[in-house]
């Protein structure tokens, strides 16, 4: 796809702002994760059958405060020495959808007495006994050591570098069927959370819809501006939309519950929409807590989850791969090389096994939705989003911030995951504009993966007693494998993809992959490249550069600056060959690799 860097860019990736600009703009990093997650631990109490047990809403806050901390370190780390470029870390879908549909097998399901598909946040179950009770921490337990074990296979496959092995085989027509199941398999559970109160939710819907989309930006007066007038954009309801919606309904529910216009009577229908029906959280968790290894206890093991993880992290590097593309292009730097790539899929299997550490349940990945936020406030910066990290870890450890967020009615927080899944499952159909829609061949492809993964689970759930070999374990792990609706969706257009003859072209493989190029962008385009520091030094690692150009071992690691790839090439400074760059343009190409000037020049000379 030919693109170009983001025009009118205002802080490139190795920029820093003012500091007062970082902390607003770090701030806002935090409130759009906080947004596109509310939903998130309620999630995760429905996927350790927290849900129904009397400490449902104190295990919700500390989910919470975990995820917003985990998220946060995480950030810190894959900024500063993974990829080095200016992505937030946040809860990876990819490993809580399996999760749901685990939850929905046989011995996995949670107990009885919990509200039918534990989506019922606010009914308290007195008669749970003490084991039940402790289910919840067993799972949790059981989650955090499994993610921990499926984290190594991240971590294997981006030190080896094996990344560009298995992009080797992916393509579009894998990429879409298996993101679009990421948001349609959990349609359900928003629809659940939703249906509590259809006014509420339907009025979150249509004000984020308005927020976001139906609002222009439009142009006001900057104050702080010196001399002559100048003007600026105002974005702030398109950036924030989630955040304006649900704090609007949120106060809407709160003028209904206290008029006494939604029902006091738990078995009437808008009864979940009150938002006093938590408020006892808040006095029952500390101010300052510290999310720390070990909370829950000590990690287990279970081969059926880590069966459905492994899926979940394969589907995570592919996301992530994605996003350091589209992330290096909006921020102003070159598309990352590959041991930038792999460096950054090696941290980030490290990132999943610090998430799981504080008790956090899941593992994390790159954050689409804080890269759009770059693409709206054209501010790329780094230093913007290492702060950011920071702000997250802080918050983090605030229980009573946590606690509060926890009391927002069940409607709102449905609306919001309806809206995210739902955009999410866009995102992934979008990949198909590489590929040949005329083709029949790729209506089989992408029709049938589709279908498979939608349906085949499905069946799998209602009939997983029909799966007997003999050996319990095994039961599992297949019964796991198979009412995944992400693997089965991958895996099915996976092997059809690389069967049925296509060539390279018909299947959007050769558009997929190529890089950014310049030469066929207009006038307006080519004059910001006068902004934008072409230099692969952007992917250094933060010290030690030295010491690695001076070990002649280091091009053959592959999460080393000086990596030359395993075909060779380690640049891909051909972007930059253009009809518009001519001898008299300083361009910067410095990569660490060089050991002298000779081979510099000669590289220089491509252009």
């Amino acid at each position: 796809m030919q693109t170009a860097i983001l025009s009118g860019l205002q802080y490139k990736v190795d920029d820093n702002p003012p500091w007062i600009s970082t902390i607003l703009l770090g701030f806002q990093h935090y409130l759009m994760l906080l947004s596109s997650n509310l939903a998130t631990p309620g999630i995760m109490a429905s996927v350790i059958c927290a849900i129904g047990i009397p400490e449902e809403n104190h295990v919700k806050s500390i989910l919470l405060g975990n995820m917003i901390f985990a998220c946060g370190i995480c950030t810190l780390v894959q900024t500063f020495f993974g990829a080095r470029l200016p992505i937030v870390q946040c809860p990876a879908f990819a490993y809580i959808v399996p999760m749901i549909a685990l939850t929905k097998i046989g011995q996995w399901k949670c107990d009885a007495s919990n509200v039918e598909n534990g989506l019922n946040s606010t009914t308290t179950h007195m008669n749970v006994t003490m084991d039940e009770e402790k289910e919840h921490i067993k799972r949790i337990n059981m989650l955090t050591g499994t993610i921990m074990v499926a984290a190594i296979l991240e971590i294997f496959i981006g030190f080896s570098g094996l990344v560009g092995v298995l992009l080797r085989f992916i393509g579009p027509l894998t990429v879409a069927p298996t993101i679009m199941l990421m948001g349609l398999s959990v349609a359900e559970t928003g629809f659940n959370l939703a249906g509590q109160h259809w006014g509420i939710s339907g009025g979150t819907i249509v004000l984020i819809i308005l927020f976001s989309e139906v609002i222009p930006v439009f142009e006001v007066r900057n104050p702080f501006s010196k001399g002559r007038e100048q003007k600026m954009e105002f974005v702030f309801h398109k950036i924030f939309s989630v955040i304006l919606s649900t704090c609007i309904m949120w106060f809407l529910c709160y003028i209904l519950t206290i008029t006494g216009a939604l029902p006091d009577d738990d078995s009437t229908y808008g009864y979940n929409a009150r938002t006093d029906l938590r408020l006892n959280v808040i006095d029952e968790v500390p101010w300052v807590r510290f999310p720390y290894p070990g909370h829950w206890g000590v990690p287990t093991f279970n081969s059926a989850f880590f069966v459905a993880m492994v899926a979940g992290v394969v589907t995570s590097i592919i996301e992530s791969i994605g996003d350091y593309y589209t992330c290096a292009r909006l921020a102003g730097a070159l598309p990352p090389p590959p041991a930038a790539v792999n460096r950054g899929i090696f941290i980030e299997g490290i990132d999943c096994i610090l998430a799981a550490a504080v008790g956090a349940g899941f593992g994390v990945t790159s954050c689409s939705q804080n890269i759009g936020v770059i693409s709206l406030t054209k501010v790329g910066s780094r230093r913007v989003v290492l702060v950011a990290g920071f702000i997250m870890a802080l918050f983090g450890c605030l229980g009573k911030f946590s606690a509060l967020v926890v009391t927002m009615p069940d409607p709102i927080i449905g609306a919001s995951f309806l809206v995210l899944f739902g955009v999410l499952a866009a995102v992934g159909a979008s990949n198909l504009q590489y590929v040949d829609l005329n083709s029949s061949r790729n209506l089989v492809v992408f029709g049938i993966s589709l279908f498979l993964g939608l349906a085949f689970p499905n069946w799998v759930v209602a009939n997983s007693t029909l799966i007997e070999t003999g050996n319990n374990s095994l039961d599992q792990v297949i019964n796991a494998l198979l009412a995944n609706n992400m693997f089965m969706g991958c895996f099915s257009a996976l092997v059809l993809d690389n069967v049925i003859p296509g060539t390279d072209e018909e299947r959007g493989i050769i558009i997929w992959r190529e890089v950014p190029d310049f030469s066929d962008e207009e006038d307006d385009d080519i004059d910001e490249m006068d902004n934008v520091n072409l230099s692969l030094k952007t992917y250094d690692l933060p010290f030690g550069n030295n010491l690695i150009r001076n070990w002649k071992w280091g091009k053959y690691v592959p999460i080393f600056p000086t990596f030359d790839g395993f075909d060779g090439s380690r640049c891909p400074c051909k972007c930059l060959q253009s009809k518009s760059l001519n001898s008299d343009e300083e361009i910067e190409v410095i990569h660490n690799g060089y050991e002298d000037d000779s081979e510099k020049k000669s590289k220089l000379s491509e252009f």
